[in-house]
């Protein structure tokens, strides 16, 4: 028996340790493995994130999450945009990258026809297809990690080479028929066909958008408080005459307290920008910075206009033949004063042009606590630009005139818009309104080349961009569509459309 009982424990003994080398070869299976996981959505990234913008953080700038202009907030911005490329093409390039390959334009402009997820859902049986749904030609989210916005520096850095290795990449992309549209189509035919006749609403976006969008409700940061009636059935000529009635554009002034008392009076332009052509300018074109601009070849239409209006950091060199190469007038947002990546006292972006800057200010307009408090501040600056700078136009835009835009669109939409500024784009087409006989917009409402990057210059993707999270994109859009009086087929080739300037609307008497 005692020679039985030794091999029956030595048995045992083996046993134990066969299913203890057994569990530990699974376990260091599984935590050691890294299986793709779905990258983070930007929608989730804002939903952490509730009071955007937040002083010395990021804004969400037409829907997508731009570059901190603090160095501490550069650790917010982590994982963001961090993704797993599948297929054994997009594998091959993130290898490569990791592996320190100097190539990387040609990973960059390989992640042209990326996905993310779908911002819009089904509703009742009517389903809208959007991006990032699975198909068998889809792409999951992945990005260069040194291009993301945590690596801001860098956004700004791409050279010209690089710039346009993407262009003839893109313009390959698109030109390879049924996938070329997949590629290239965040949003389903369908949608945009809805979306050019202005009927879309909030209840067709994605869950996650809507709720990010009523967390901004419920934050509203901004203080505001909306007294206006609601006018939402307006035709087109009385909401162009009630626009012409009341749209003032108007800038800081140094006559109000705190700047009063600055010494801001003699430091900002003698000349109001409303002044600055006093009889008018006939025909101006407003360019968004939207990727779908990108192979549209419309750059020699866009210069043949009397003025340009441009946004932010959107530069033209190397991209001439789709965005054209004159510049009369920039928007910038106060990251662009604020973030050093833009280099905006040396850049030749900001020199020679018309500048219009603006930030967020409490829906109040109270200028005092705005000055201690800008969400960025644009103040010093603006100070500094005037100075080394004294005869470039150089404006900042009142807050009264901003919330006056906010106040417009809400009155002008059955449903309740997030109470947050509105969008460069929107002040810019206002703006532009205010100062020409016709106004034709560039890829606002987007045509058939619709594409979640966000931007044509950089590498940034988010669906957000196109109809917004923190700023009411969605309802600015369907109300310029309402707006429109140009050719349903430029709408959809060209995404252009055509808005009479406001000097040129005959509007019935008053009194009558």
């Amino acid at each position: 028996m005692k020679p039985h009982l030794k091999q029956w424990r030595l048995r045992t003994l083996c046993g134990i340790f066969a299913w203890g080398i057994l569990f530990l070869v699974i376990f260091v299976y599984f935590t050691d493995s890294n299986p793709a996981e779905p990258a983070p959505s930007s929608f989730a990234f804002l939903e952490t994130r509730r009071l955007l913008p937040m002083q010395g953080k990021q804004r969400a700038i037409m829907g997508a999450m731009q570059e901190p202009s603090l160095p501490e907030s550069v650790e917010a911005n982590k994982g963001l945009l961090d993704g797993h490329a599948t297929g054994p093409l997009h594998r091959q390039k993130w290898a490569q990258v990791q592996s320190g390959v100097e190539n990387k334009d040609e990973f960059f402009s390989s992640q042209i026809g990326r996905k993310s997820q779908s911002t819009f859902y089904s509703e009742d049986n009517d389903y809208i297809f959007a991006a990032g749904q699975r198909g068998p030609h889809s792409h999951t989210q992945g990005t260069w990690e040194s291009l993301s916005p945590r690596h801001s520096g860098q956004r700004e850095g791409l050279s010209t080479v690089k710039k346009r290795h993407l262009h003839k990449r893109s313009s390959h992309l698109l030109e390879e028929g049924d996938d070329g549209d997949r590629l290239y189509s965040p949003m389903s035919r369908t949608f945009l066909h809805r979306l050019w006749k202005g009927n879309v609403s909030s209840k067709m976006l994605n869950p996650r958008l809507q709720k990010a969008m009523r967390d901004y409700m419920t934050a509203n940061k901004h203080g505001v408080r909306f007294r206006g009636r609601r006018a939402a059935g307006r035709s087109r000529s009385a909401l162009l005459c009630a626009l012409r009635r009341r749209v003032r554009v108007r800038t800081l002034d140094g006559t109000e307290p705190p700047f009063s008392a600055l010494g801001w009076r003699a430091l900002v332009p003698t000349v109001p920008l409303s002044q600055l052509h006093p009889r008018g300018l006939r025909s101006c074109a407003v360019v968004m910075s939207a990727g779908a601009i990108l192979n549209s070849s419309l750059g020699e239409e866009i210069d043949s206009h009397d003025a340009v209006l441009r946004f932010n950091a959107a530069p033209t060199r190397g991209y001439e033949k789709d965005v054209g190469n004159k510049t009369t007038v920039r928007i910038i947002n106060s990251q662009i004063l604020t973030n050093p990546n833009h280099h905006f006292i040396e850049s030749s972006l900001y020199k020679n042009v018309i500048l219009v800057a603006w930030d967020p200010a409490p829906y109040s307009a109270n200028l005092n606590l705005w000055y201690k408090k800008p969400d960025y501040n644009l103040f010093t600056p603006y100070v500094q630009h005037r100075q080394r700078n004294p005869n470039q136009p150089f404006y900042i835009l009142h807050p009264k005139f901003i919330w006056q835009l906010w106040d417009i669109i809400q009155e002008n939409t059955k449903e309740k818009i997030q109470p947050n500024p509105p969008s460069s784009g929107f002040i810019g087409i206002l703006v532009m309104m205010s100062l020409c006989s016709e106004v034709h917009v560039y890829e606002y409402i987007p045509s058939i080349r619709q594409t979640e990057l966000c931007h044509y210059h950089e590498p940034y993707y988010d669906a957000a961009c196109t109809l917004g999270a923190y700023h009411p994109l969605l309802y600015e859009k369907l109300l310029v569509q309402r707006l429109n009086t140009g050719a349903g087929a430029d709408l959809r080739h060209k995404g252009k459309v055509v808005l009479p300037g406001l000097r040129a609307v005959h509007c019935p008497n008053p009194s009558s």
